[in-house]
């Protein structure tokens, strides 16, 4: 055995192991450091044969006229276990006829080299195997994380049917009517049915489970229809006034899209009556379904964050919502950001048609259901995407304020201090009271005041 010149210091080079038996006549001799090979010579094949299984070099060339050794040679390298195979190059005198290339290239022979060849003809071959071998590792790579998205799925539907038997159990021991039990068993079957039809998109991406979970929310739900895009629209705008990061607004979107998966598992019965029609049992199933869409989005690692937000959303700042009962601070910021763009929006659909309307129901929410800090941005996000109707409501500077002027919406420090509500008449002493807040507990650049 032979070495010429050795990779381990030069590492950008390609290590060929050249296995002759023709001695100094051979063609190892075109193979040098300065033409980019780290050369190793073996005139013993099964010499060979364990230098390549231990040092694993990224090319083999084989130089014999003995055909039955250098055949015996290809089918042990290819019964060896590399953990990353080497191209074989067999070095002829002649081209070998079509069967024998056939059995050659079956026993592990990558390329055949016929003599006199350039070294440059063998630099441009390894280039070739290489870029078939990297397809190949993709490939593998590929297949892989195909796996993972059928074990996701296969995951996926086993919490759907654990669901629907905790569901139907609770059916049960709220002793119900066999017909209810029936038409929820129907629901859930069809709900199955749903899943499965769209089985094959959730195979190719993971994302599309966030477009299905809210296609599926419109179609089962029909007051729900265009309600994910709205709140989204306005949890963004509360999220840019409130500085938060890039990351957390993709989950902010997220929940807000997906924020009524949980009503799924309502009965349609149920989402058909007005909530304060139905008996405290189905308003208590209502009141969880954050909790239930949760525990469903948790199992999936890509929805963990948004099904942390969804899980308080229905939590109080006074303390007296579900399920854990928090107050202000104490609940995640992006959940009481996704309580008031549903509140608002919920609110402009049903009961507030006007400006005037909408800022008055906010200030009810101020401190009990919803965050002050919260409000605020609220009513400003109202003024600025809101038909004010006869009244006219405009921005000032603090330094514009006059007595006599109205404010159009409350005023909040940054820090969540309320200094007034809306339709307080200013004087020179709220003026002044502002203007010292302002210095000391920064108060919002922007004013709304009614003209």
């Amino acid at each position: 055995m032979i070495i010429l010149n050795d990779k381990k210091k030069n590492p950008g080079l390609i290590s060929l192991l050249y296995v002759t038996d023709a001695g100094e006549s051979g063609e190892f001799k075109k193979f040098s450091t300065e033409k980019g090979f780290a050369l190793e010579i073996c005139n013993d094949f099964q010499t060979a044969c364990d230098i390549s299984k231990s040092k694993q070099p990224d090319l083999i060339i084989l130089e014999s006229d003995n055909n039955a050794l250098a055949d015996r040679l290809i089918r042990e390298l290819s019964a060896s276990g590399f953990h990353s195979k080497p191209a074989v190059f067999l070095c002829l005198s002649e081209y070998p006829l079509p069967d024998l290339r056939v059995k050659l290239l079956r026993d592990g022979v990558d390329h055949f080299l016929i003599k006199p060849f350039l070294s440059e003809e063998v630099k441009e071959k390894i280039g070739f195997f290489f870029d078939k071998e990297n397809v190949s590792r993709l490939n593998h790579t590929l297949s892989q994380k195909l796996g993972k998205t059928t074990d996701y799925l296969k995951r996926f539907k086993q919490e759907l049917k654990q669901t629907k038997t905790e569901l139907y159990e609770e059916r049960l021991a709220l002793n119900q009517a066999l017909k209810q039990v029936n038409r929820m068993a129907n629901e859930r079957i069809r709900f199955k049915k749903d899943i499965k039809n769209i089985k094959g998109i959730l195979e190719t991406n993971m994302e599309g489970v966030s477009e299905i979970l809210a296609g599926l929310i419109k179609e089962r739900i029909e007051k729900s229809r265009g309600h994910g895009e709205r709140v989204a629209r306005i949890a963004d705008f509360l999220a840019e006034q409130l500085k938060i990061d890039e990351k957390r607004q993709k989950d902010l979107r997220k929940a807000a899209m997906l924020h009524e998966t949980g009503l799924l598992f309502v009965p349609e019965v149920i989402l058909r009556n007005e909530k304060d029609q139905l008996p405290d049992f189905e308003k208590d199933l209502i009141m969880q379904y954050p909790v239930k869409g949760a525990g469903l989005l948790s199992t999936l690692p890509e929805f963990r964050n948004c099904a942390e937000v969804i899980r308080h959303l229905n939590e109080n700042s006074d303390g007296t919502g579900k399920p854990d009962g928090l107050k202000r601070k104490y609940i995640p910021l992006l959940s009481r950001v996704l309580a008031g763009a549903d509140v608002f929006d919920t609110l402009r659909e049903k009961d507030a048609t006007s400006l005037e309307k909408m800022l008055t129901k906010l200030e009810e929410y101020s401190g009990t259901r919803l965050d002050p800090t919260i409000v605020s941005l609220l009513e400003e996000y109202a003024v600025l995407h809101m038909d004010s109707g006869e009244s006219c409501i405009k921005g000032k500077s603090i330094h514009q304020l006059e007595p006599g002027m109205t404010l159009g919406t409350s005023l909040f420090t940054n820090t969540g201090t309320k200094l007034f509500s809306a339709n307080t008449l200013l004087t020179q002493e709220a003026i002044d009271k502002i203007k010292k807040y302002s210095r000391e507990y920064p108060v919002d650049e922007t004013v709304y005041i009614k003209v």
